[in-house]
Parts: C-alpha cells; sequence; structure tokens
C-alpha cells in the first residue's frame, strides 16, 4: 500500500473515530435520559390519589398485578397486642419496621408498616384509625415470629398463625405521619411502566447504530482503496 493510501485511511479512520466516539455519547445520554424517565414514572405511581384498599384487593383475593406501590386509604382498629416487627426492613430509618395487624370492617386485618425503631417495642394508637400508605405484595423470604415477635420479612403465609383474624395477602406501608416515637419508612417506588422513555431508548439504540454504520463505512472506504491501489499496481 503506498503512503498516500496510508495517510488517507489514517485521515479517514481519525474521523471515523471522532464521529463513532460522539455517536457513543449521545446514545449514553439518550440511556441516560431513558433511565431518569423510569424513575420518574415510577415515583409518579407513588403520588396517585389514593383508593380504598377493598377497591385494590379484597381480604380473600390473590395480590393483583396492578397493586404494586398502589396508594390505598384503609381504616380499622389495631390490634395492639398482635403488634409485630421486622428486623432489617427495606426503606426504614431504624432497625427495625414497626407492623401492626389493623382490623377492617370486612373483619380481616391488613399488616401496617407504622414506622421503623431501634428496639422491638412501640405503642400503639387506639380507638378506630384511617391510615393512609402504599400497598405492597407479601415478600417471598420471612421466619415465623420468634418470642419477642422479631422476623426478618413479611411472608403473610408465615404469619397467618400469628394473628387471630385473617390477613389480606399484603402489606400497607403508611405514608401519613408516623406515630409519635417512629421514624419513617419509605416504600419502594413501583416498577415503571415499560413505555415510560421508550422513545429515548429507541434513540439511543439508534446512535450506536449509526456508530456501527460509520465503522463500517470506514472500513468499507479504505477496503476500496486498497483494492484499486493493487490493481493500479498490477497493472
Amino acid at each position: 500500500m503506498s503512503r498516500y493510501l496510508t495517510l488517507r485511511a489514517l485521515g479517514l479512520a481519525v474521523v471515523a473515530v471522532v464521529l463513532m466516539a460522539a455517536m457513543v455519547v449521545l446514545g449514553l445520554w439518550q440511556l441516560g435520559t431513558y433511565d431518569d424517565q423510569q424513575r420518574t414514572a415510577a415515583k409518579t405511581q407513588l403520588t396517585r390519589d389514593p383508593v380504598p384498599l377493598d377497591k385494590v384487593v379484597g381480604p380473600d383475593d390473590p395480590f393483583p398485578a396492578d397493586g404494586v406501590g398502589r396508594p390505598v386509604t384503609v381504616s380499622g382498629v389495631y390490634l395492639a397486642a398482635e403488634q409485630l416487627y421486622v428486623d432489617g426492613f427495606g426503606g426504614a430509618d431504624a432497625r427495625y419496621a414497626v407492623v401492626t395487624p389493623l382490623l377492617t370492617e370486612s373483619g380481616s386485618a391488613v399488616l401496617v408498616v407504622r414506622g421503623s425503631a431501634h428496639q422491638p417495642a412501640a405503642d400503639v394508637p387506639q380507638g378506630e384509625v384511617r391510615v393512609t400508605g402504599v400497598l405492597e405484595p407479601a415478600t417471598s423470604e420471612g421466619a415465623p415470629l420468634d418470642a419477642d415477635r422479631v422476623t426478618d420479612g413479611l411472608r403473610i403465609s408465615a404469619l397467618v398463625s400469628e394473628v387471630s383474624v385473617d390477613l389480606y395477602g399484603g402489606y400497607v406501608v403508611a405514608t401519613t405521619a408516623a406515630s409519635t416515637g417512629l421514624e419513617p419508612v419509605t416504600p419502594d417506588p413501583p416498577a415503571p411502566s415499560r413505555w415510560a422513555g421508550l422513545r429515548n431508548l429507541l434513540y439511543a439504540v439508534q446512535w450506536w447504530l449509526f456508530a456501527a454504520f460509520v465503522a463500517f463505512m470506514w472500513w468499507r472506504a479504505v477496503n476500496d482503496e486498497t483494492a484499486t491501489g493493487v490493481r493500479d499496481q498490477v497493472g
């Protein structure tokens, strides 16, 4: 290959690398925007107007797929003697999440995560209360209660024998002001819609395809120049 062809190939390579780098960066920017849109969409679901719990799931119903992260309201009386504690609960500011069964007019109780504490002990509000919170499905792990009524998860099937009434198939993380002496628990945001930010994801893929196309065109141009040079030398 002649020196001219070598310099031309290097020049084309420099241009191609610059273009490809710019397109990769633009693709990463669009991917970051997609992630931001996903997080925003998930947080937005937590700000929806709450609806009565029984409009989302009944006491004997399986947990609905669209119930995850749904803001709800529920009224009833706390079963103080059956309060329990979850060690290491996600989103809890203190070590133990304080969980109290709330007996509703249905005759069943829903577990309410009222807040968190540094010790497995907390006072319980008396009389009828109205709770606003976020509905979550039962966890897949959770041991039976120990002597201090402490567990490591809210697995409903492991807790039904620990409460004197039937339990709903999920629990509520209270978003109203925590009871006196309790620290807050932040509910996990639900999974966002698969369509949230989809345009930005497609733009990211598009920029990366452009980068691949530039690489192909560089290879094609260099290959054609090389072939032409060889033919000229042979001729």
